[in-house]
């Protein structure tokens, strides 16, 4: 049964790294992208783990019976899975050979991972310095963090099973503890700030470049609402993921209640796929009172999305009516509403709805304002809350 499952699971690994290859085909245009998307930053990780990463564990492997024989002894039987392999070696001289045997395919990825880091500081284009970095990440992160753990609940790969059940006490104790060590530091230096906004710099160079100014303005004003607003919208741009949740509780706490929390939270529940968590809080941000329609037609249709993205056609066209209603320019309602009707079939409204947008000389760029322009929304929040403090100025002179 084993046997069955292992065959048909690396089948359907086959299959992701066609697909993937043809979606790079397809997607080729980031290849020569300047900033890239959250898309293309997706696709880099599916070449990385599909297409990259299997390599490198057949150079595991071959590094593994290689130092078996090297050593004295050999391996027979061995099975590889496209993303594990299985080898165990036999008729070594002496057991304290078996750990230089069992790791020295790990010594080799570690070795080709330093390799590949220097390059990083050439600054390749930022598609290809994304697979460099990914490739990186994902080397010390299998062989340091998941595999050890994995194996130690029963799975992983056999070089860690045969570790904890036939390699010497005190050679082990000294693997686990170097191990130990290195996991630490590896995951210290994921979360570095300096060390991220730097591999940000190579991968989304313009938000890079934006981020590092609202570093330093949010610096000069920690208690102001619209530069930590700012930042952590950057930061979430950037990749940089715990950062930009640590802005949105500081944002919390010195702007309990206003119209950058209430923006920036759905935002950020939005990308991190709580698509129903995100539209209520949309569509909470809508209400708000006394917002200018484009604002308010900007959070309708943010709602409308996060709809859309959680299966609720019915609900997403309703909120694109209610954004529409307000603005009848709001592309990403336009675009929500052909998506809907295709969902659903209506290919005859769909169609209607382009030719609207068409009419109304809307020009489809819908690059990074899904499912709101954060850039835009930032803007017409400063104009608001400098309207509302004028107005709040002038009726505290007139009393």
């Amino acid at each position: 049964m084993g046997e069955i499952f292992s065959k048909l699971a690396s089948v359907a690994l086959i299959a992701v790294a066609v697909s993937t290859i043809i979606q790079l085909v397809k997607d080729r245009a980031c290849l020569g992208r300047d900033d890239l998307r959250e898309e293309d930053r997706s696709l880099a990780w599916r070449v990385v783990i599909f297409l990259i990463m299997p390599i490198i564990i057949a150079l595991d492997l071959r590094s593994t019976i290689i130092a078996a024989e090297w050593l004295g002894g050999w391996v027979k039987d061995w099975s590889y899975g496209i993303l594990w392999f299985e080898a165990i070696p036999r008729s070594l001289p002496d057991a304290s050979l078996l750990i230089p045997a069992l790791f020295a395919g790990v010594a080799v990825q570690f070795t080709l991972a330093f390799m590949l880091l220097p390059s990083l500081f050439f600054r390749p284009h930022p598609f290809v310095a994304t697979i460099l970095g990914y490739t990186i990440t994902a080397i010390f992160g299998i062989n340091l963090i998941i595999d050890p753990v994995i194996s130690l609940l029963g799975g992983g790969t056999s070089r860690w099973q045969l570790a904890y059940s036939a390699a010497p006490r005190d050679e082990l104790m000294v693997v686990i503890a170097v191990y130990a060590c290195a996991a630490v530091s590896f995951f210290l230096l994921l979360r570095n700030k300096a060390i991220r906004l730097w591999f940000a710099g190579l991968s989304r160079p313009v938000v890079a470049e934006e981020l590092r100014s609202a570093l330093y303005e949010s610096k000069a004003e920690p208690e102001s609402n619209y530069q930590t607003c700012r930042l952590a919208v950057l930061l979430e741009r950037a990749g940089m993921r715990t950062q930009a949740v640590g802005e949105l509780q500081r944002l919390r706490r010195i702007g309990a209640g206003s119209l950058y929390l209430l923006f920036l939270d759905p935002y950020i529940l939005y990308r991190r796929r709580r698509y129903d968590a995100a539209r209520v809080a949309f569509e909470h941000a809508a209400n708000f009172n006394n917002l200018p329609e484009s604002l308010r037609a900007s959070f309708f249709a943010a709602a409308a999305c996060s709809a859309f993205a959680d299966g609720d056609t019915r609900r997403a066209l309703n909120l694109c009516e209610r954004a529409l209603e307000f603005d009848a320019q709001c592309l990403v309602a336009r675009m929500v509403k052909v998506d809907a009707f295709l969902r659903n079939g209506n290919k005859e409204q769909a169609g209607e709805e382009v030719m609207a947008a068409i009419r109304q000389g809307l020009d489809f760029d819908v690059e990074d304002k899904i499912p709101i322009d954060p850039e835009a929304v930032l803007r017409s929040i400063v104009r608001f809350e400098k309207a509302r403090a004028e107005t709040l100025l002038d009726a505290v002179r007139s009393a």
